[in-house]
Formats: structure tokens, C-alpha cells, sequence
């Protein structure tokens, strides 16, 4: 739902006069329709606010949409620039994914993840992101945390006989943001004054309550043969007229089964080149303990950026932020299992991300010493920090968000965000810094190999080829593992359809544009030169950095 918010401030960025007015009202509707996607990307107006999806509130927002979409389309666009045309394509977008979530797959009656996540992200949005205060934060998180009971009410007048798959993603949403809330407490309780302690105690106690029995009602009003799909129809919409992606379900089906085959057996050839690893000792060092494990990854990263930097690849400019390594804090544990990025926001003032990694215990046992020692010896945390920081995530967002336009600014499709983070990982592999190419290379192809069995069971689970059960003995009959973290897995898949398939299928829509490029700048053709021109335009679909890169319309 709403994958791709527009938001904040186009009188500063220069917009002509055709599209301003009208580029406003369209993203005012957008931010106040979802505050809480309003303050992810930095925007604090509506910090206050829990969204407002009652069926008098959706109908009311839906005429206001389409009338603004129709006002859109009557622009004539022969009259814009070609930056000014990509900017009316990604309002254009917007709309029709947020007009396609009410109507078309009526998402607020049979999504029940779209309110458990309100819950948690509502507060987790404004612990996150820059305020003037932790009473600021504090004063804003408890305004939300009263509001969570009637918005919840809401849901229960809203659903109808929602998926059993869906509930139980929802349910264990909803388990971990109480826990959450109750910890973001007692993290913050001696930072204020006694009476707004008092204030947010209260509103958390209520709030807790209310999620708990919301819980229940979930499990009393699923439909236990149900899953909610797209459907094949819907789902070639939102790729044409939501992600501007040219092609059909079918073809990106076709694409994921031949590049599951295809790196299977490119893994396989590869494998038959390496000696067998010798198995050996591991001698630890008598000081060993996981203050190792912090340097060493703050060192790793240290020593990417370095060398990212000076490689002819890409450009780092001066205004890309640092990036901080801390621990998950407790409160966010149960929200942020793995490492992962907290990139800043598009409007927030801060510069600097927030690489969470997984918190480490306080004394090492043996097993554990063995397990770091070798994660550090073999660099395991490498991979990780190229797709997360450089060049993949942090480095891409960090450059989208000083984009002269605000439209591009707070636009996201995860096409071109993880499309270009897959792409790293390959591109680091043939840039020289791993020691051991061959098995930088397994390991790349790997994660390919992994995107595409993503494609195979998207698209088959929301076309409804796969029911659950296919989609979980297809991955571990490919994979092998833990059913239960596969099963985690496709429910994530089915929460957000297409967004499994946008690694692998946005990688190669980066190979395709860097060919296309190579063969019209010939002998001028420079691969710094291209990386830094594609990511010069944001985070916006590949058809929209096509028409840039290749200047047509």
C-alpha cells in the first residue's frame, strides 16, 4: 500500500508554473492521507496524526483523487521539459496506486497488515527520525498512542473475513509492537518530566490493550481458506501504470525460472573449480570478545567507503553522510531481527544513517568466540555492507534526497532502490576488492539465485498458480533450510506483492540501460560517468531514467 509517497516543498525546487499549483494539492492529499509515511521520509506536520481510513474518509479521498488524477492528465505535456515530465509521471503514478489501493484491490477491507503495521511503524517513524528533542519524540509518540484504539476500531468496521496468512503476519505484528511500545517506555521514561511520563504510560497502557484485542479479533474473524491476491489483471496494473515496468507477470515469471536454472548451474561450474576447504583450528585471541566484532565492522566499512572512493566506479559526493554502526536497541529488536539500513530521511535535516546490526552478547562462550572469529577472519560482513551502504543503499538514497526536485526526493520504487543494490554486489565483485573473486562471484550469484526463486514464488502465489503450501515446499526444495524462516518469508510476499520480484528484474533493467548507453556514447562511454548520471536522477523507474539518459520523451 502506498509504496511510493511523494512529498514536501515544491516552491523551493524550481517546478514551473504548469505543474506547481497542481503538484501541491496532489501532494498534500498523499502526506495527509498517510502521516505516517509523511514523518518516515522527514516530514513532521503530521507527526501527531494516526491515518484516518474510515469508509467516509476513503470515499472522500477517493473523489479527491481521481479528480486530481483526471486534472493531471488534462496537463499538456508537450509544454514540460523532460525533467518536468518525469516529475508528471511520478504524481501521475502516485495517484494511481493510491486510487488503485481503495478501489481496485481494496486494501483497507482485506489487509489486515495494513493497520497492524500503523501500530508499530506510527511510533517506530517518530523514534527514527530527527526531532528537536527526546520530549519532542516523546509528546508526539504518546498524541499517536492515544489515537491507536479508535483507529483500530476502524479496522474492525472496515475488514471483511480477512485471509488467514494475512492475520497471522498481522497477529505477530502486533505481538512484537507491544512489546515495543511497552520497551520504547521504559527506554524513555526517566527523559521527562513526571507528568508527560504519567501521559505516555497511560496512552501506552491503552494502546497495548487495544492491539491485544484486536489480536483476538483477528484470530475470531479470519477466513481460514482464503489468501488475498492480486490476481493477474491487478497485478500487470500496478507494474504498468504504478512502477512504469513494460513488461507482464508472465514475462517476469519467465525471467525468475531462467535465472534460477541459469545461476544453478554457473554455481555448479564454479564449485568445480575450487579445492576443497581445508578444515583447520581456530586459535582465538586470548583478548577476544565482541568489542573485536565493532571494531571490525566499523573498520570494514571504513576501509568500503575508502575504497569505493577512489575507484573509478562511482562518485561519493561531499554532501553523503556518515554512517553509524550501532547495536539494534532493545526496543527495536524484535522490529529489525538482521542488519539492516536506516537511511535518513529525504526531508529530514540529518545526513547520517544508521546501520542496525544485530546485538552481540555481553561476554563471548566458546562457540560464540569460534563463530565471530571466523566471521571476521572470512569478512562475512562485507556482502552485507555493499548492498546496505557502499555503493548500494546508503550512498543511492543519500544522493536521491539531495535532488533539486521534491517530487523525486520522497519518490521510492523499490525497482530501481533494490535493483541497483543487487547490482552492487556484482559490480564489487568485478571491481578488484575481494581477495578470493571466485567465491565473491558463488556468493553473488547466489544472491541472484535467491532473487529469482523470489520471482517464482511472487508471481505465482498472486496470480494464484501457488497456493501457501506450494510456495513453501518450492523453497525448500530449492533451498533446503528452515521451513519456519521461509514461511516468514511468503507471508512477507504476500503482504507486498511485486516488491519480492523488483531485485533481480530492476538489476537487469540497470544492465540493459548501461548496454543501451555503452552502444549510443560509443568510444566516450565511461562507467563512472554512468553510474553517477543514473543515480543523479533519484530513485525513480528505469523508463523514466531511460527517457533522461537517452533524451527522448
Amino acid at each position: 500500500m502506498a509504496c511510493l509517497i511523494l512529498l514536501l516543498g515544491l516552491n523551493s525546487f524550481g517546478i514551473s508554473a504548469v505543474l506547481e499549483p497542481l503538484s501541491m494539492e496532489i501532494l498534500e492529499e498523499i502526506w495527509s492521507f498517510h502521516p505516517i509515511g509523511a514523518t518516515y521520509l522527514g516530514i513532521h506536520k503530521y507527526d501527531k496524526y494516526m491515518p484516518d481510513y474510515s469508509r467516509k474518509a476513503l470515499d472522500s479521498k477517493l473523489k479527491k483523487l481521481k479528480a486530481l488524477h483526471d486534472r493531471l492528465i488534462e496537463l499538456d505535456t508537450l509544454t514540460l521539459s523532460a525533467d518536468e515530465l518525469v516529475d508528471y509521471y511520478l504524481l501521475r503514478a502516485s495517484l494511481c496506486d493510491e486510487i488503485f489501493d481503495i478501489e481496485k484491490s481494496r486494501v483497507y477491507e482485506n489487509d489486515p497488515l495494513v493497520y497492524s503495521r500503523a501500530c508499530v511503524n506510527g511510533v517506530y517513524t517518530i523514534m527514527i527520525r530527527h526531532a528537536e528533542s527526546v520530549r519532542a519524540k516523546m509528546v508526539s509518540a504518546t498524541l499517536r498512542l492515544n489515537q491507536i484504539p479508535k483507529f483500530l476500531e476502524v479496522a474492525r468496521q472496515n475488514l471483511r473475513r480477512p485471509s488467514y496468512l494475512l492475520c497471522e503476519a498481522a497477529i505477530d505484528q502486533l505481538t512484537e509492537g507491544e512489546r515495543f511500545i511497552e520497551e520504547i517506555f521504559e527506554y524513555y521514561k526517566d527523559s521527562v518530566e513526571i507528568e508527560e511520563r504519567l501521559n505516555l504510560k497511560q496512552a501506552t497502557i491503552q494502546a497495548v490493550a487495544s492491539m491485544m484485542s484486536f489480536a483476538y479479533w483477528l484470530e475470531q474473524n479470519q477466513d481460514p481458506q482464503k489468501i488475498f491476491i492480486l490476481g493477474e489483471e491487478k497485478y500487470n496494473y500496478k507494474l504498468k501504470n504504478v512502477h512504469l515496468v513494460d513488461i507482464t507477470a508472465d514475462s517476469i515469471l519467465k525471467i525468475g525460472k531462467h535465472y534460477l536454472l541459469w545461476t544453478e548451474s554457473m554455481i555448479d561450474s564454479l564449485d568445480d573449480m575450487l579445492a576443497p576447504a581445508r578444515q583447520e583450528r581456530v586459535v582465538l585471541p586470548f583478548d577476544f570478545g565482541p568489542q573485536s566484532v565493532v571494531a571490525y565492522r566499523t573498520e570494514e566499512l571504513s576501509q568500503l567507503r575508502e575504497f569505493v572512493a577512489g575507484s573509478e566506479l562511482v562518485t561519493i559526493p561531499d554532501f553523503v553522510g556518515k554512517i553509524e554502526i550501532v547495536e539494534t536497541p532493545g526496543f527495536l529488536a524484535g522490529l529489525v531481527p538482521g542488519a539492516a539500513m536506516m537511511p535518513p530521511g529525504p526531508f529530514d535535516r540529518s545526513r547520517r544513517s544508521r546501520f542496525f546490526t544485530p546485538r552481540l552478547p555481553r561476554k563471548f562462550d566458546l562457540a560464540e568466540a569460534e563463530y565471530f572469529y571466523n566471521y571476521i577472519y572470512n569478512r562475512w560482513f562485507l556482502g552485507a555492507a555493499i548492498h546496505e551502504a557502499y555503493p548500494g543503499h546508503h550512498l543511492q538514497l543519500s544522493i536521491a534526497n539531495n535532488h533539486s526536485s521534491s517530487v523525486r526526493r520522497g519518490f521510492r520504487t523499490f525497482f530501481f532502490v533494490e535493483g541497483w543494490a543487487l547490482y552492487c554486489e556484482e559490480l564489487m565483485v568485478a571491481s578488484g576488492l575481494f581477495e578470493d573473486t571466485i567465491g565473491a562471484l558463488i556468493n553473488a550469484l547466489d544472491g541472484v539465485r535467491y532473487r529469482a526463486a523470489r520471482i517464482v514464488v511472487d508471481v505465482n502465489l498472486q496470480t494464484g498458480v501457488f497456493g501457501y503450501d506450494d510456495a513453501l515446499r518450492f523453497m525448500v526444495d530449492t533451498f533446503g533450510g528452515s521451513d519456519s524462516y521461509y514461511a516468514r518469508e511468503i507471508k512477507r510476499y504476500l503482504g507486498n506483492p511485486i516488491q519480492p520480484s523488483s531485485y533481480l528484474v530492476g538489476k537487469l533493467q540497470i544492465n540493459d540501460l548501461m548496454d543501451e548507453c555503452r552502444e549510443m556514447w560509443g568510444d566516450n562511454f565511461d562507467l563512472k560517468d554512468f553510474h553517477d548520471e543514473l543515480l543523479s536522477h533519484g530513485s525513480i523507474p528505469l523508463k523514466l531514467h531511460r527517457m533522461l539518459m537517452r533524451g527522448g520523451r
